[in-house]
């Protein structure tokens, strides 16, 4: 703990600008941005920054790696610390701080985003505590400030004519020594800290927002179905000027760069769940209507951060309110939710998840140094299934990848270089080994490019990623397994360990739908498992044919029919959402509980780690807690999916 003369400290910004580029506080009240010293004014007069400080740590747009096409490959390239430079950021305020704490969190546990982890590393956090407040500030009332607490490696505090300075990390210590005899050591260390206390009182006392938050989690869960919801999705305009100025927004999407034929780059920018394309799937289904998009924000800011991650989604800057061009107000909506929820006939929705566990299993953290960049496979084989579905058969370049392979997860990322990347379902089994195989639908921009492609033509693979079906704990079951259309792709990873080891299991029952035969994929898979002794093979399509022996209608009128016990039947389900919902309440109608049902959630995964956003679904990110749930898993999701 130092003491700092307040007139020193331009001389301290320099010592410090001698050993790495100080960026420092510029511009006017209204308008604060961080500048490198060497270019700006210091001015100390201003409530919050512009942008929060996250800018420097999760830039805008950064490139995530580079290819270039090689006579008949590709060369992947890392790029994450490319051009990154030490820094020391002076000035952040509480509420940045603790949302560079949650970027922490975010970016560098689980699965190790790359990009982040080299900008952290070159950033050194120099906090400067508030002690006046905004008209829109409440970081108070969110126990975030106005005093940094996390998030920061030095903090000061002005206290009658000095700073008081107090290191946190290895790098504050470092800006300590930096400092030199400019920084007096405090002898009275316990007095100090109580004038330090007496002054972040006076300083919250001070605050124009006032908010006792302590039930609003419960009070959000009485309040989702609020008809006060459609007014303000009525005032939204998908601006996104909100999330742009959010310390803890981390949503991304990514792009492609260059010349496809030659070479390029793959680039992420800031992306926002108030955008209208954010969660929209390929064949333009979109699960968010502009009312639920509206809604999402604040739930994820004010719950589902904080019940999946420990910390505040909101930080109270109020930056949010400021750059509305509508004038909504999350402090308004608080009170709106607080109101709400005292009325006698709130609807509770029972989305709780509170028995599911958010923290990965330590088996399942992965740490990646190259987290975004994929690996070289060749195409060595392409069959058709259907007029708009084709079965890749994929090999690595490098063979060790198929040696040291784990089979394990529920989709890959395939990579179309200069095109993009999208996430495909697994339908092989563990004792494929030396080669993969996808099924895949020409829906969009990717596949329709991979559908052009022939043998010999190369692709990027990232992963396996997602949680899988729980094959050893359904052993000693009766299986119902229900594909409709591309979705026994899905299924199929399951089907190919139980006929593997077709002793362990009781009847098997295998259920295909379509439209039409030509629209049944896997036909030579269906026709041989159903030679199996004890797997039976159904077929349902809309419209008849005189090809198979298939049932004319909806799957679910073959259900009670099947002859199973239903009380120890496992049911696989991959469908759409609105046809699985419809299968499940058949079953649970003939007996079977719901967490027998299992399910494959098929929607928007880009980044497959958690990380971009676009597939999460209330606190659940799909690609990593799933895609694979079971039905009461499912049910206890908001239903906006």
């Amino acid at each position: 703990m130092y003491r700092l003369q307040k007139h020193d400290l331009p001389a301290l910004l320099v010592q410090w600008n001698d050993h790495e580029e100080v960026l420092i506080p510029c511009g006017t009240p209204d308008n604060t941005q961080l500048m490198p010293l060497s270019e700006g004014t210091l001015n100390l007069d201003y409530i919050n920054l512009s942008l929060p400080a996250k800018e420097f740590l999760f830039e805008q747009k950064e490139t995530l790696f580079s290819w270039e096409k090689t006579k008949d490959s590709f060369a992947v390239h890392n790029e994450a610390d490319k051009g990154v430079m030490p820094k020391i950021l002076f000035g952040i305020r509480a509420c940045d701080t603790y949302g560079i704490a949650y970027m922490d969190r975010f970016y560098l546990e689980e699965f190790e985003d790359t990009n982040y982890r080299a900008r952290r590393d070159a950033s050194t956090i120099v906090a400067l505590n508030c002690l006046r407040s905004g008209v829109n500030c409440f970081c108070s009332s969110q126990g975030v400030g106005p005093f940094s607490k996390r998030g920061h490696d030095l903090v000061l505090t002005e206290m009658d004519g000095h700073y008081l300075v107090e290191s946190s990390s290895e790098k504050g210590e470092r800006l300590i020594a930096w400092g030199g005899s400019l920084l007096m050591p405090v002898d009275d260390s316990a007095k100090v800290l109580g004038q330090k206390d007496e002054l972040l009182a006076k300083v919250k006392e001070g605050f124009q927002v006032q908010l006792d938050l302590s039930h609003l989690r419960e009070d959000m869960a009485k309040t989702f179905y609020a008809p006060f919801w459609e007014e303000e999705a009525h005032a939204c305009i998908s601006c996104t000027g909100c999330t742009a100025v959010c310390p803890t927004c981390t949503c991304f999407n990514v792009v492609e760069e260059g010349d496809a034929s030659s070479a390029g780059c793959r680039v992420r920018y800031w992306d926002s769940c108030q955008s209208e394309h954010f969660t929209r799937n390929a064949g333009d289904h979109n699960p968010r209507s502009n009312v639920s998009r509206t809604r999402y924000r604040i739930y994820d800011k004010l719950k589902y951060i904080e019940e999946r991650f420990g910390y505040k989604g909101c930080t109270g800057c109020g930056r949010c309110i400021e750059v509305c061009p509508t004038n909504i107000s999350i402090l308004k909506i608080i009170g709106r939710i607080q109101e709400e929820a005292k009325k006698p006939d709130a609807a509770v929705l029972d989305s709780q998840l509170a028995h599911i566990a958010y923290q990965r299993a330590e088996g399942d953290v992965v740490k990646n140094k190259s987290l975004y960049m994929p690996d070289v496979a060749t195409i060595t084989r392409i069959d058709d299934e259907t007029a708009d579905i084709k079965r890749f058969y994929l090999e690595y370049e490098d063979k060790s990848l198929h040696k040291n392979y784990q089979f394990k997860g529920q989709f890959f990322e395939i990579t179309v270089f200069g095109v993009g990347e999208v996430a495909i379902s697994i339908p092989f089994g563990p004792s494929q080994r030396d080669h993969f195989d996808f099924c895949i639908k020409n829906v969009g921009s990717v596949t329709q490019k991979l559908h052009e492609m022939k043998p010999g033509d190369k692709v990027g693979l990232r992963g396996p990623y997602g949680k899988a079906f729980p094959y050893e704990e359904i052993k000693g079951r009766d299986i119902l397994v229900v594909g409709s259309g591309v979705g026994l792709a899905p299924v199929r990873t399951m089907i190919v360990q139980i006929m593997e080891n077709r002793e362990e299991f009781g009847k098997v029952v295998i259920m295909a739908s379509a439209l039409w035969y030509d629209g049944l994929v896997l036909k030579e898979d269906l026709e041989a498992w159903s030679k199996v002794p004890g797997v039976k093979v159904l077929y349902s399509l809309k419209h008849g044919t005189d090809k198979i022996d298939a049932y004319t209608g909806y799957i679910n009128d073959l259900l009670p029919d099947l002859g199973l016990e239903w009380e120890k039947t496992t049911a696989v389900i991959c469908a759409s959402p609105r046809r699985i919902k419809l299968v499940s309440k058949d079953l649970l109608m003939l007996g079977m509980k719901p967490t027998d049902i299992l399910l494959t959630l098929e929607t928007h995964m880009r980044c497959g780690a958690g990380k971009c956003g676009h597939c999460k679904v209330g606190s659940h990110y799909m690609c990593v807690d799933g895609p694979v749930y079971n039905y009461e898993e499912m049910l206890s999701m908001p239903p906006e999916f």
